[in-house]
C-alpha cells in the first residue's frame, strides 16, 4: 500500500509541462483534436451534400471550408504555432455556441466529446506557449 501512495500523481487532462518535449506532447493533443474536427466536419458536409444527413442538423456544403480551416489549424499546432492554438480554441468554442443556439443543447456523448476536444485545444494553447517560453529561456541562457 505504501508504494501506491508514493507514486507521483499525474493529471491526464492537464499534464505538467516541464521540458520542451513535454510542451510538444501536450500541444499535440490539439493537433489530434483539430484532425478529429476536420474529419468529422468533412464527413458531415459530404453527407449533407449527398442529401443523407438527417434533418435538423444545421450543416451544409460550406462546412467543407470549416474543415479546411481546422486542417490548417492542425498543421499550425503541429508546427507549434501559438496563433493556430488560440485560433483552434476560440473557433471551436464559437462554433459550439453557434450550434447550441441553432440546433439546441447537446447531451450525452456529444457533450463529453465536445468537452474533451475543448480540453485538447486548451492543452494546445498551454503547450505552444510553454514551448516558446522555454525555447526563449534556452536561447537567453546561451
Amino acid at each position: 500500500m505504501a508504494s501506491e501512495s508514493n507514486r507521483p500523481k499525474t493529471n491526464n487532462f492537464l499534464p505538467p509541462i516541464e521540458s520542451l518535449s513535454d510542451a510538444q506532447k501536450v500541444a499535440r493533443m490539439g493537433t489530434w483534436a483539430a484532425c478529429f474536427v476536420t474529419g468529422m466536419t468533412a464527413i458531415l458536409a459530404i453527407a449533407s451534400i449527398a442529401g443523407v444527413l438527417p434533418s435538423g442538423i444545421p450543416i451544409d456544403g460550406w462546412a467543407l471550408v470549416d474543415a479546411a480551416i481546422f486542417a490548417a489549424i492542425a498543421w499550425g499546432i503541429y508546427q507549434m504555432s501559438r496563433v493556430a492554438a488560440v485560433a483552434g480554441l476560440v473557433i471551436y468554442i464559437l462554433e459550439k455556441i453557434y450550434m447550441h443556439a441553432v440546433a439546441g443543447a447537446s447531451i450525452g456523448a456529444g457533450l463529453l466529446v465536445s468537452l474533451l476536444i475543448t480540453l485538447a485545444f486548451v492543452n494546445a494553447v498551454r503547450g505552444t506557449f510553454a514551448y516558446h517560453r522555454m525555447k526563449q529561456a534556452d536561447t537567453n541562457s546561451l
